[in-house]
Order: C-alpha cells, then sequence, then structure tokens
C-alpha cells in the first residue's frame, strides 16, 4: 500500500536529516537527532536489509555493506546529509508504506535508540506526521521495561470482539474524570503491572482514567478485557459505602450492562483468535491477513459476509500451498475438492494412516470431520452466506452461527498450514 505521501515522507526525512528548532523563552534551540542511535550506520541497516545480498552503487565494492561502510564510517563524510532517503536500494523514498513504517520503529527499538538523546520528541513529532495518513506508531512490547514499537493502520478495526459502543460504555464506567475506582497513580501502576504488564500512568504520563483509555486504543484486546476484568472484580471486593461515593454502584443498569459485555466476550473463543493471529503471522499474503481481520470484524455486524469470508479462508489456504508446490489448480475444483487435494498431498488424508497406529479409528475419523469442513462450510455459505442471491423472504443466520464457521475455518486451516510448514521443513 502507499497511502503516505511524498509530503509526508518529505517531512519525515527532513526531521531526521536537519532535526527541528523549538522557542525557548528569547532563544530558539536546535534539536537532531541520528536515525542509527548508538549503532553504526551498517549495524543498523543490516538489522533491517540484507546488505552483504544487495548491490554496490560504487564498482570497487561487492556488495552494498562494504559500500556503505567505507562512504559512512571509513570516510564519514562521503555522502550527504539524507543520502538514505534517496537511495533506492531501501524503497523508503517510493517504496510500499510498509519499508518505511519497518524503518521508523526500528530507529526507536530500545537496542537502537540514543535514550540520552531527544528521541522521544522525534518520535511524537513522526507519528503526528504518519497519522495525516492514517497510520501510527505505538508501544507494542517491552524489553527491559523499556516501549518496542509497532505499527497500525488507524482505518482498521483491530478488536473483533469488543465493539466500539462496548469501549465507550466500559469507560464510561471506570474513568471517572481522570480518577478509577479507589486507586492512587502508585497503586493503579501496581495493579495494572501485575495484571497486563504494564503500569499504564508511568508509560502514558497521564491521569489514571486517561491512561487507561490510551491503554485501550493501543493494547491488544484481549489484555483491554482482561484488565477491564481486573477492574470489575477489583470492584466488587471493595466496601458497599466506597463503590457508591465512587459512583460504581454493581446494582446500576450501566455497570451491569458492562458485567454482560464483558461475560459474553470473555466466554468468547479466546484460543481460535490466537489461533487466527498466528495464521496472521505465517501466511506471507497480505491478502490473506486482510480476509483474516475482515471474517472476525464482520461476525457481529455482518454475519452473513463472515460465513462467505470463513470459506474463502479455506479457498485461499489450499489454493496457496497447492501453488507452493506447483500443483495445478483445475478450475471446476470446489472447496471440498481443494481441501482434499490439498490433504492429498500433505499426506494427512485418512487413508494414511495405517491400521497399526494406536487409536488409528478414532484419528481416521476425526481426519475425516475435519476434511468435511471446507464443504459443509460450502453448503451453509451457499444458502446463507454471502455470493449468492437472496430471495425478499430470505432471513440471515446469527452471529453464532458466524463463530461456529469462523472456528471451524480457522481450526482446519491451521492445521493445515502447520502440516504444511512440517512437510516442507523436512524437504
Amino acid at each position: 500500500m502507499n497511502r503516505i505521501t511524498q509530503v509526508t515522507r518529505r517531512d519525515i526525512f527532513d526531521l531526521l536529516s536537519d532535526g527541528f528548532d523549538e522557542p525557548f523563552g528569547f532563544e530558539v534551540l536546535h534539536y537532531e537527532y541520528d536515525f542509527f542511535g548508538r549503532m553504526t550506520t551498517v549495524e543498523f541497516l543490516n538489522r533491517l536489509y540484507p546488505l552483504k545480498n544487495m548491490p554496490s552503487y560504487d564498482s570497487r565494492y561487492s556488495n552494498a555493506e562494504e559500500d556503505i561502510y567505507i562512504h559512512t564510517i571509513t570516510n564519514p563524510y562521503d555522502y550527504p546529509e539524507g543520502w538514505l532517503f534517496n537511495d533506492d536500494r531501501f524503497g523508503l523514498k517510493n517504496g510500499d508504506d510498509e519499508h518505511l513504517l519497518n524503518f521508523l520503529c526500528e530507529v526507536f527499538h530500545p537496542e537502537v535508540r540514543n535514550d540520552k538523546g531527544y528521541w522521544q520528541m522525534f518520535y511524537d513529532r513522526i507519528n503526528n506526521l504518519l497519522r495525516a495518513d492514517n497510520y501510527e506508531m505505538y508501544p507494542k512490547d517491552q524489553i527491559s521495561g523499556r516501549d518496542v514499537y509497532g505499527w497500525r493502520d488507524l482505518t482498521v478495526n483491530s478488536f473483533k470482539m469488543l465493539k466500539v459502543a462496548d469501549i465507550s460504555l466500559l469507560l464510561q464506567l471506570f474513568n471517572q474524570g481522570g480518577y478509577v475506582l479507589d486507586f492512587s497513580t502508585d497503586r493503579f501502576d501496581d495493579f495494572t503491572k501485575n495484571v497486563v504488564g504494564v503500569a499504564l500512568c508511568a508509560r502514558y504520563g497521564l491521569s489514571k482514567g486517561k491512561s487507561l483509555e490510551q491503554f485501550v486504543k493501543y493494547g491488544t484486546e484481549q489484555d483491554v478485557i482482561k484488565l477491564f476484568n481486573a477492574l470489575v472484580d477489583h470492584n466488587e471486593s471493595l466496601p458497599d459505602y466506597v463503590r457508591k461515593v465512587k459512583g460504581i454502584d454493581v446494582n446500576n443498569d450501566t455497570y451491569l450492562k458492562c458485567k454482560d459485555i464483558l461475560r459474553k466476550v470473555s466466554t468468547e473463543s479466546s484460543i481460535l483468535i490466537e489461533h487466527a493471529e498466528e495464521l496472521k503471522k505465517k501466511f506471507s499474503s497480505k491478502y490473506l491477513n486482510q480476509e483474516i481481520d475482515l471474517m472476525y470484524k464482520m461476525q457481529k455486524d455482518n454475519p452473513t459476509e463472515a460465513i462467505g469470508k470463513a470459506k474463502e479462508l479455506i479457498e485461499s489456504c489450499c489454493k496457496t500451498i497447492l501453488e507452493e508446490k506447483g500443483i495445478a489448480i483445475n478450475s471446476k475444483w470446489d472447496v471440498g475438492n481443494l481441501v482434499d487435494e490439498t490433504m492429498k498431498l500433505l499426506e494427512i488424508t485418512p487413508k494414511h494412516i495405517p491400521d497399526t497406529a494406536k487409536e488409528a479409528k478414532a484419528i481416521k475419523a476425526l481426519l475425516q470431520e475435519l476434511k468435511g469442513i471446507g464443504s459443509q462450510i460450502a453448503i451453509i455459505r451457499n444458502a446463507y452466506g454471502s455470493g449468492h442471491g437472496k430471495s425478499a423472504s430470505y432471513k440471515g443466520l446469527q452471529e453464532r452461527h458466524a463463530k461456529l464457521a469462523i472456528g471451524s475455518s480457522v481450526t482446519l486451516v491451521n492445521f493445515l498450514w502447520d502440516s504444511f510448514e512440517r512437510k516442507t521443513d523436512k524437504a
């Protein structure tokens, strides 16, 4: 995707090349920050690019690593400021958004950034520029208590179970004008550190309520649900008079609605959600990643479309495996044929299980049922899912049916892909 404009790229490159000026009283202070932080340029770039396998622009040297080492370390002033951002080998100026976003996240990695410098100021300024094009960096992990950054597409809702209205109601309940229940700032940091591994006020530098809002915005859905459940448990451990003073009466309508929301999302299959996230990491195709996100997003708001996506996910997985192995795909194959051919290729059909194997009968039966998932979802999809015209009297299935189709498809796809990887590793 190329959504980051040339204007945004130019402004980011100018920041990293020339720094910026900031008024301070009657003075103007100038700030600069080297993108490679504590490292040399070559050390930093090797974290992102295979320099030894990339071409040299200097005919005297055999690869990019030798070229760049000579011109940035041995002779540090050979290249002009900002040379990297105009170098076509790295795709920062005209490449996909992902190239630039990965580069920027690496600039602010704890192993790279110079914590004695002004990295936080540059991080904030660059993030503001990215948000104009609907991207942002965010703390996705920690190393030794220091934030590791990833990037996110702001046009995509990353939560699959909590709706926007659900989140709004939960925050309305627990963010009481910047306060959260009976917590002091230190106790709230200790509490959140224990529950989700992050001291929220220390991380965001805001009030307890505002820090909670930031975590809901940047945290994973599983951690957000975990934290809200812990807040409910803590609230119910408080004396009744404390709860009423704080406005969190366990009998009021808002509180009961919030508990019902958390009960529903907490009992959904988090294992299947985790499987879906693992699949996104395994599949190299952006299309498949998008299909998985759309499928889960639609299960609440558009179950009909979600059922169609569940069937398409199976098709996409099978086609990817077959194409990787050079198997020609017959245009007449339906999803059942695709699953059958994929399982034959991977040698995981029931007939490949020897009768002498322990519990052979049960294993064969389970594989037979697994094999049939694709065909059964296709039947449901044809009647209730997307992709076919419907009569005026048509009534779609409910969210629970969509979850059944999605869960089944993810189970099948996860099994097929794991089998494919094992077979590939042994080859």
